[in-house]
């Protein structure tokens, strides 16, 4: 849980009169005082429920350049800090074109909070008042609008994660409008905006989410081929997680046919449930 901890500032003013000693037949002046005003209140900035879709969380150094600190699963819940300038257009709290310290680029930055620490995540890789999602059907076709009528050519693969934008689809807009969402992903190293995805080819059920992030993460290799995750024991503790789920039927298959290449001759019916 985020914690947002505003800075009550209280300033006390000790006025003290000067006795003069003087006869007490001249009159004394009143020098008026002037009140010093109190301190405004400090705005509480808006912390909004976001999305990483790709890369990872970096942290502004001293030298305000930005360094690199670690990777962020696809799907991770983030918190991004509001804009505190209504007239900038943006309502994330964005830092244009900040210097990497890997390649001494310049990138845009958004502000985030993760589990109580503070980071900045560039643009492209965070979706701003999102839920996270994954394509669970074979054909995630996109729309270029909420409506059967709009289906483009190109689709999302099963199981790319995404970020499903918060009221994102105006209802108002069409009659189907209730059964698309709009959303964006990070597929081949660009960025999808505004996605209309229809609700059926997609999940945002938390336990499919972490199933997929298991699949990924028992199909990861390295540089030369090679599964990055080695350890036998994780990987087992990993498949027994998500078979343990009840996953839609894709999925469910795909974490058998990636079983029976792991555990050939071994019982499916072991690892349900």
């Amino acid at each position: 849980m985020k914690k947002i901890c505003a800075c009550a500032f209280t300033v006390m003013l000790l006025l003290a009169g000067c006795k003069k000693t003087s006869a007490p037949a001249a009159k004394q002046e009143q020098v008026p005082v002037q009140e010093t005003p109190a301190s405004a209140p400090e705005t509480k900035v808006e912390m909004i429920n976001s999305v990483m879709i790709a890369g990872g969380f970096w942290r502004l150094t001293d030298e305000d350049t930005m360094k690199w600190v670690e990777y962020a699963v696809p799907g991770t819940r983030v918190q991004a800090y509001g804009s505190s300038d209504p007239s900038s257009g943006d309502r994330a709290e964005t830092k244009r074109q900040v210097v990497r310290t890997t390649d001494n680029q310049k990138r845009d930055f958004i502000h985030i909070e993760f589990e109580g620490h503070d980071y900045w995540a560039q643009d492209y890789s965070i979706v701003v008042d999102a839920t996270p999602a994954v394509v669970v059907g074979g054909n995630a076709f996109i729309f270029t609008k909420p409506s059967p009528d709009a289906m483009g050519d190109k689709k999302l693969d099963f199981g790319t994660v995404i970020g499903v934008i918060n009221d994102g689809v105006d209802t108002a807009s069409s009659p189907y409008a209730d059964k698309y969402v709009k959303a964006n992903a990070y597929v081949n190293s660009r960025l999808i905006e505004g996605a209309y995805l229809a609700k059926d080819s997609i999940s945002i059920t938390a336990n499919t989410l972490l199933a997929m992030q298991i699949a990924n993460k028992l199909m990861e290799k390295d540089s030369k081929g090679e599964s990055v995750l080695t350890d036998p024991v994780a990987r087992k503790d990993l498949f027994e997680t998500a078979l343990s789920f009840e996953l839609p039927d894709m999925m469910q298959d795909m974490f058998l046919d990636l079983l029976e290449k792991e555990y050939a001759g071994v019982d499916p019916e072991d690892w349900l449930n």
